[in-house]
């Protein structure tokens, strides 16, 4: 065509002309042309239609951009900025690693050191602005791993230790203020400081509560998913014992408190499981109350084979005191041998010392002494009697009259009376003295077995325990002419013996009570116990009441208020249930939205339901396991995970703290110098 201006070269584009109120940079074409309509660019050729890709054959070019990249430029941006990213210290290890690479380059190059150190600076900037992302990568590895070291080092500078939530905020605010601050200011400068101060103190406080809300996340997978799987009981049977500080010895505790006891019996953690168990209906209600029951039913016959085994059989103490009565009665026939050769008395000396203690003597005491002054003369006359038989049956009236007697003046008038009859009876009577020895043990054997029932009082009558281990000691010496020891200390044991099964026999339902009054409130009766019946009987019999108060507090925590709450349960579940329209109705009604989610509801809930009554089936049989070897498998299984998720959530907890570090400084413009 005439006048037709020719086409643009190709590659070429002339953009159509806009009014000048467009802001066109391109001046309007020359008279007599005309502007061809625009082509379309490839945009995988970055060439018009139809023309070939320029492709030098140089590996790393790139069509787009007309830019070469070598395959190391990303591992090279990566890594520098990783160097460049370390808090504080990336700038001056950035021109480090340049100035060791120039020293190292320098015998090789034309150039001089400072040519190559700037070259090699320049190379690196160049690499990374060809590479953003690449090294914006980089940075914020070298800045998590910068810091990373630094909090494994003092995590509890960083916030991110085992303080409570307000301190570890506070810390990690001022070590995140400060590492913050001198960050900035080694990057751009004392101007940049404040701005550093700011990022780097409200990100350093607030990492602890996002740290330990994500460490909780990270300990529950890695207990569930690092290892042997534990189930829903065996978490909560775990804490519980580790709350009862029980976890590490739980096995060889439960076989310190015996046979029959139970993991519930070791604190009150567990207690309070078995307890929220025998209220809630189900399996788990019945292996708790059941396993209770038959323990408690049996409690009365373990004490009392327990107690028979360290300390004998419990012989009736009046049965034992007839014995030594009749034993008592038997010598007289000895009395009547040696009285076969008695010669007559001289009771003058004993008639005219009570006459003078009744002119001395008042009240009580002067009646007694008068009494035996009449006792020596022969019956209806003031004449003394010379015969042994009267004095004699006097001395035995003495006996009986200072039983029982409280007086003072009157038991020391009447035993020196005694003591004055017993000489002139055994220069009267060859032999006597022999039998009255025998007597005399016999009646030391009775005064023992009421004094061992007084052992273990609490009372003003009850010995020290000193007191009772001189008794046992000077017990146990043969008294007058008797030969070999005495039976004092087995007639104390005897009577000890027969006042604790008293106790048990009084106080078996409740095992408190026992507990109380034979191990006493304080350490005395434990050692009156020792001194009767050696320390190592005495140490198990507190034992036997120990474990059997143990057993005790367990089923009075477990069952306490349980009744109330189970009762109340129950009758939930058996009372009619009042509620919406239910299924069918919805149905009906062509509510059907509805009716789809009732359903599921149901499907849902009766899953769950199912599901936590066999949690509890399970968690009671853990509580009321016997069985020690099975427990510490147990808790091993249960200590390893909770060791991997406490592992694993201060792991979480450290490097949330560490991103913190890098975080302030992202939110920065801090170019690298």
């Amino acid at each position: 065509m005439k006048n037709q201006p020719p086409p643009p070269p190709p590659g070429f584009e002339i953009l159509p002309s806009q009014s000048a109120g467009g802001g066109s940079a391109f001046p309007p074409p020359p008279p007599g042309f005309e502007m061809a309509p625009a082509t379309a660019v490839d945009s995988t050729t970055n060439q018009p239609p139809g023309v070939p890709a320029y492709d030098p054959g140089v590996p790393g070019y790139d069509r787009q951009s007309g830019e070469i990249n070598r395959p190391g430029d990303k591992l090279g941006a990566f890594a520098g900025g990783a160097i460049n990213g370390m808090p504080i210290l990336g700038p001056g290890m950035t021109n480090l690693a340049a100035a060791i690479a120039a020293g190292l380059a320098r015998p090789f190059a034309d150039q001089s050191y400072n040519d190559i150190r700037k070259s090699m600076l320049s190379a690196d900037e160049h690499v990374r602005a060809k590479n953003p992302r690449t090294a914006q990568a980089g940075g914020i590895a070298g800045g998590v791993l910068g810091a990373v070291p630094a909090v494994l080092a003092a995590p509890e500078a960083f916030g991110a230790g085992t303080a409570s939530l307000l301190a570890r905020m506070l810390a990690g605010g001022a070590t995140g203020a400060a590492i913050g601050g001198a960050d900035a200011g080694v990057r751009n400068g004392l101007a940049a400081v404040p701005e550093g101060l700011a990022w780097g103190g409200g990100l350093g406080a607030v990492m602890p509560g996002i740290g330990q809300l994500v460490g909780k996340g990270v300990g529950a997978l890695a207990q569930r998913y690092g290892g042997p799987a534990i189930s829903a009981a065996e978490r909560m049977f775990g804490r519980a014992a580790t709350a009862d500080s029980a976890a590490l010895d739980m096995p060889p505790r439960l076989q310190a408190l015996g046979d029959r006891a139970m993991s519930m019996d070791l604190g009150p953690n567990l207690q309070r499981q078995a307890g929220a168990l025998a209220a809630t209906p189900g399996e788990g209600q019945s292996i708790v109350r059941s396993a209770i029951a038959a323990r408690d039913a049996a409690a009365n016959a373990r004490i009392a084979q327990g107690l028979g085994r360290e300390l004998g059989p419990a012989r009736v103490p009046s049965q034992i005191a007839e014995e030594i009565a009749a034993n008592q009665r038997a010598l007289g026939p000895a009395y009547e041998e040696a009285f076969q050769a008695a010669r007559a008395v001289n009771a003058e000396p004993i008639a005219n010392n009570l006459d003078a203690m009744a002119v001395r003597l008042r009240g009580d005491a002067q009646r007694a002494v008068q009494q035996v002054r009449r006792m020596l003369n022969v019956t209806g006359t003031e004449v003394l009697d010379p015969n042994p038989q009267t004095l004699f049956q006097t001395r035995n009236a003495i006996d009986g009259m200072m039983d029982g007697m409280t007086d003072g003046n009157a038991m020391r008038a009447l035993t020196a009376t005694r003591q004055q009859i017993n000489r002139e009876l055994e220069r009267a009577v060859p032999g006597i003295r022999q039998v009255d020895a025998r007597f005399a043990e016999l009646a030391r054997q009775n005064d023992a077995l009421l004094r061992g029932q007084q052992a273990l009082d609490s009372g003003r009558t009850a010995p020290r325990p000193a007191e009772l281990q001189a008794e046992i000691n000077n017990g146990a010496l043969p008294q007058g002419d008797m030969l070999g020891p005495s039976a004092v200390p087995l007639r104390l044991r005897q009577g000890a013996r027969a006042e604790i099964d008293r106790i048990v026999g009084t106080n078996a339902n409740d095992r408190v009570a026992l507990q109380r009054l034979v191990k006493g409130e304080g350490d005395w009766n434990r050692d009156r116990l020792a001194s009767l019946f050696g320390q190592g009987r005495a140490d198990r019999i507190i034992a036997i009441l120990d474990r059997e108060r143990t057993f005790a507090d367990t089923s009075g925590i477990v069952t306490r208020n349980s009744e109330t709450a189970a009762r109340a349960a129950a009758m939930q579940d058996i009372a009619p249930q009042k509620g919406g329209p239910g299924i069918v109705r919805s149905a009906l009604n062509l509510r059907f939205g509805d009716t789809a989610a009732d359903t599921v509801d149901k499907v849902i809930g009766g899953a769950k339901s199912a599901a936590q009554r066999a949690s509890n089936t399970e968690l009671a049989r853990l509580l009321t396991s016997n069985y020690p070897a099975a427990i510490a498998r147990k808790m091993q299984l249960v200590q390893a995970a909770q060791r991997r998720g406490d592992i694993s959530a201060q792991k979480a907890r450290e490097l949330i703290q560490s991103m913190s570090v890098e975080a302030a400084k992202q939110r920065q413009v801090l170019p690298a110098r």
